[in-house]
């Protein structure tokens, strides 16, 4: 008896040891499968790869017969699960069953609640009771022992769902369901990177795809600054592969001169992530000749707002830049015959002076000493002094222009505006006379300005003078001189009560030479141009205000600076 006990133990040690041996055989193996499962999704970057691997290998750990990974997708029609991927059974066998629903048994999985694991579904409350199946459709692969585990990323997003299924009951224990929701949360990151991935080569697809449209050279870079796509352009243009381009081959068409601004301008932007934008010659293939391109690139984020690539294009501005360089060399030349212009104007006016001045002399003379005995006699002499003033006066203005063209320094000093306003009025005292006009200063918020006295005085006499001259009939002319300070101008305004003028349809003429807006009066048309000639070449600018009927203001701002006085 005690020899068939001690056989009857050992057959039970034996039997216990290869349960055992069994259970740790088994073991190894689950962490063999969750090893190649960690492997697999820190490598695998491919989704439908990814996706095929976990449900591969979770169904193989779980024991299950079969299993399944439904996938969620958005159409049209909103959200709806899909199966993605199969394991243990023929997909063919899954083609002819309905999109899976939000029923009471699958809810949970589907809106990642919970977990469902049951030894057998059949015999849950929840089963059997929606239409139009009553339970499993027609054809569905036989299920007892059920396992539902949600795909849910940290984020809290439920994308899908693995599914598991065997024909006898019992067969999944909670050891099983661990296993398989560490899984599931592995696949969870691993399916989001491979979404991301795939979203990342689906957008650069359509890029180079657009890239590949354009009729511009166009180019990708890598976060780090490497080129890696041209379009067929950039190699019908260069002659260079997309291999010979890549990395750092483009600089090779680059040329020599231009290869350094154009790599720090790239380093910069890159740096900065910012609009990378230079000018540059890029080497034709087939003939070795530079053209002048424009190149241009953005820098493209992923969802993270992370630098996922650069998008370029180099456009090719060769004309553009001979024209300008063609239009620079005209200008130069432009610029040259108005300095011969002006200085033949201005030795012109100034050797005409004294023959005028001799010539009024005579007249002077010759009035004096003859005896004029008719009307015609007297008549014929006023037609000529009249004649030697306007010529006199055209000599002037002249003489005014061509020093405002060249832009003689006259010498700054501190000037009382009251005290030049007064030489003016002087000078015009025989029309303010005749006009009864009234001249009002309001000048104590800026009483003294540094300026070159003669060209203030001709400002100022410019500008009174017209005010007269162009009175409103009937109506005794008002003018009102104001000045002030600004941060960076002084200030001077001319006002008047006179014709004014329509600013819309006269502005862009206002200041052009021998421009008159005005005929029923005399006048050269040279002493607004004067003006402005004078203030902008000083640093200012002039602002006109004016009503037809009313009136018109002149403000001149004369910029302040630092000035040498004597």
């Amino acid at each position: 008896m005690e020899l068939q006990h001690e056989e009857s133990v050992q057959q039970d040690l034996l039997q216990q040891l290869k349960e055992t041996q069994r259970k740790l055989e088994e073991r190894n193996r689950q962490l063999e499968l969750i090893n190649q499962v960690g492997s697999m999704l820190t490598s695998e970057l491919e989704l439908d790869k990814v996706v095929q691997s976990v449900t591969d290998i979770a169904t193989k750990i779980s024991s299950a017969k079969f299993g399944a990974l439904f996938y969620k997708k958005f159409n049209e029609k909103g959200e709806e699960f899909t199966l993605y991927a199969l394991s243990g059974a023929n997909r063919e066998d899954f083609a002819h069953l309905p999109v899976i629903r939000h029923t009471p048994i699958l809810e949970p999985t589907l809106t990642g609640e919970r977990i469902i694991r049951s030894d057998d579904i059949t015999k849950d409350p929840r089963y059997g009771q929606n239409r139009p199946h009553h339970g499993m459709p027609k054809g569905h692969l036989p299920v007892r022992s059920y396992m539902a585990i949600p795909v849910v990323t940290k984020s809290g997003s439920v994308i899908g769902g693995l599914f598991f299924g065997h024909p006898e009951p019992g067969v999944f224990s909670e050891k099983e369901e661990e296993l398989v929701s560490n899984i599931a949360r592995q696949a969870a990151v691993a399916i989001d990177n491979a979404r991301l991935f795939e979203a990342k080569q689906q957008a650069e697809q359509r890029v180079r795809l657009v890239i590949e449209s354009i009729p511009q050279m166009a180019w990708t870079s890598l976060p780090d600054g490497a080129l890696d796509f041209f379009n067929k352009r950039w190699q019908e243009y260069t002659g260079q592969s997309v291999e010979e381009s890549r990395g750092h081959g483009w600089q090779e068409v680059v040329h020599p001169d231009d290869l350094p601004k154009t790599l720090e301008a790239w380093q910069n932007s890159l740096n900065q992530q910012e609009v990378f934008k230079t000018e540059h010659r890029i080497r034709r293939g087939h003939d070795g000749v530079y053209h002048w391109h424009l190149s241009r690139a953005v820098p493209v984020q992923d969802e993270e707002g992370k630098l996922a690539w650069w998008v370029g294009t180099s456009t090719d501005i060769d004309d553009q830049i001979q024209a300008q360089k063609s239009l620079l060399e005209k200008n130069k030349e432009l610029v040259k015959i108005n300095e011969d212009l002006d200085n033949f104007v201005y030795i012109a006016s100034h050797d005409l002076k004294a023959p005028v001045l001799n010539i009024a002399e005579l007249v002077k003379e010759l009035h004096s000493s003859a005896a004029l005995e008719t009307g015609d006699e007297q008549m014929l002499f006023s037609y000529l002094n009249k004649s030697i003033y306007k010529l006199n006066r055209t000599i002037q203005d002249l003489s005014d222009v061509a020093r405002s063209q060249k832009g003689i320094e006259a010498p700054v000093e501190r000037l009382t505006l009251q005290e030049i306003l007064e030489e003016v009025q002087f000078g015009l005292k025989s029309v303010i006379a005749e006009t009864e006009a009234v001249i009002l200063t309001k000048l104590e918020k800026a009483p003294v300005i540094p300026f070159s006295r003669v060209n203030l005085k001709s400002v100022l006499f410019n500008l009174v003078s017209n005010s007269l001259k162009y009175r409103f009939p009937g109506r005794s002319p008002i003018i009102e001189v104001s000045s002030s300070v600004e941060p960076d101008y002084f200030v001077i305004s001319v006002s008047d009560n006179g014709l004014g003028m329509d600013l819309e349809a006269q502005r862009s003429k206002l200041f052009q030479m021998f421009r008159r807006f005005h005929d029923h009066v005399p006048g050269s048309g040279v002493g607004l141009y004067i003006v402005n000639r004078i203030i902008k070449n000083q640093g200012g600018y002039i602002e006109v205000n004016s009503k037809v009927g009313e009136g018109t203001t002149f403000t001149l701002f004369i910029k302040r600076g630092p000035v040498a006085l004597p």
